[in-house]
């Protein structure tokens, strides 16, 4: 069995103690500890660009992404 990492120990008891995280807080939060698959633009159309975002070479700043659905 392997150890958790502490950054997620710590994480998941900060977040056990919050009744709801809004979406801006908690999508880039979890893209970062890696626990949900990176997302492109729809409008970014380049296949090697779109490749690139998905793979998290290129860091798209939330601003840019639009409205949360």
């Amino acid at each position: 069995m392997t150890a958790m990492r502490t950054e997620t120990v710590v994480m998941s008891a900060l977040l056990s103690n919050l009744p709801v995280v809004p979406v801006p807080i908690a999508g880039p939060l979890l893209r970062s500890l890696g626990l949900t698959r990176r997302e492109a633009p729809a409008w970014v159309t380049d296949p090697a660009t779109r490749a690139s975002a998905l793979d998290g070479f290129i860091e798209i700043p939330d601003e840019f992404y639009g409205e949360a659905s």
